[in-house]
């Protein structure tokens, strides 16, 4: 367990004034949270975690640019594998001392990867066109992780409260297995279609439609959850419909004697349509519920239509 240490770098290859590559690569390493991380639970105990482990975030990005004075082009592919997030339980045993007891999960990974295409297309003074698409495959990447419960003195309890060897058979466990899970509480594809118009000195107007699809819904997943003895079998999450919003805007620059203003307008989700944001899955296994579907989760929808304006003024 160190503070942590953070770097990221790569090169850039100008194959010539209009075309360019590069290659990042980045890591992290982060140190637990105090509490629930290097503490198991500081709000009621000092009992140090003794097992935790920096959270580590590694990634490799590759992409190609392109540019010239009409036209934008950017491609980059992502992968990033996140590993042993934090995860730790402090409750009681059912044994008649209520003994206390600690657990912490390592092993606890997310791998996500993905492509992105972005354009910037400038075909004469007065149009600009932008679009974007993100493609992505983010998943949980564990199976078989397994955490042991020990006391407030980092000796390894049974499910009877009693002291045993670390790692014996007798070693009160719990498991979870989540690998191949979506990662939920953002969209994995989204699309973005803009046009903005310049028709004379000082006006522009645009509109833009945002697109977002294969949204999981999110799990509240924490060592909680967890129970001594049992496997958990993360649920698939619930796939979000897709949904998408227009926007429009407007601005003029223009003086009022010798001082600068600008009168700008927004108007969000014109066409006032109603999707779901953010969504949770209603429990992380399948003791009680066994399918996932619109009947047993929860969630919040999209505001409808809004809109501002706005008037600056530079003395």
């Amino acid at each position: 367990l160190s503070a942590g240490e953070t770097g990221k770098g790569g090169p850039t290859y100008a194959i010539n004034r209009h075309n360019n590559v590069f290659v990042n690569v980045g890591y992290i390493s982060r140190a637990p949270k105090f509490d629930k991380g290097a503490f198991m639970n500081a709000s009621i105990s000092n009992a140090v975690n003794t097992e935790a482990k920096n959270e580590q975030v590694a990634s490799v990005e590759v992409g190609y640019g392109f540019h010239n004075e009409y036209l934008n082009i950017a491609v980059n592919g992502y992968f990033t594998e996140w590993m042993d997030k934090t995860m730790t339980k402090s409750s009681t045993l059912s044994d008649p001392a209520q003994t206390e007891y600690f657990m912490n999960m390592t092993g606890v990974n997310a791998r996500h990867m993905g492509i992105e295409f972005e354009l910037k297309a400038r075909p004469t003074k007065w149009l600009e066109i932008s679009a974007m698409l993100s493609l992505g495959d983010w998943r949980w990447d564990s199976d078989s992780v397994k955490g042991y419960i020990y006391d407030q003195h980092g000796q390894a309890l049974t499910k009877d409260g009693d002291l045993t060897t670390i790692g014996a058979e007798d070693h009160a466990w719990a498991m979870v297995n989540m690998k191949g899970i979506h990662v939920g509480g953002s969209a994995q594809t989204t699309a973005n279609l803009g046009v903005t118009f310049k028709p004379f000195k000082g006006f522009r107007i645009g509109a833009e439609y945002t697109l977002y699809d294969r949204n999981y819904a999110y799990y509240s997943f924490s060592g909680s959850d967890l129970q001594i003895g049992k496997v958990m079998n993360l649920l698939s999450p619930w796939k979000v419909p897709t949904g998408g919003s227009m926007d429009i805007r407007a601005s003029y620059h223009f003086q009022i004697g010798k001082v600068d203003a600008v009168l700008s307008g927004n108007v969000n989700n014109l066409l006032n349509q109603l999707y779901i944001e953010k969504a949770w899955n209603p429990t992380v296994v399948s003791q009680v519920i066994t399918e996932v579907n619109e009947n047993n989760v929860y969630f919040y929808f999209s505001q409808g239509r809004t809109y501002n304006i706005r008037l600056k003024v530079n003395f």
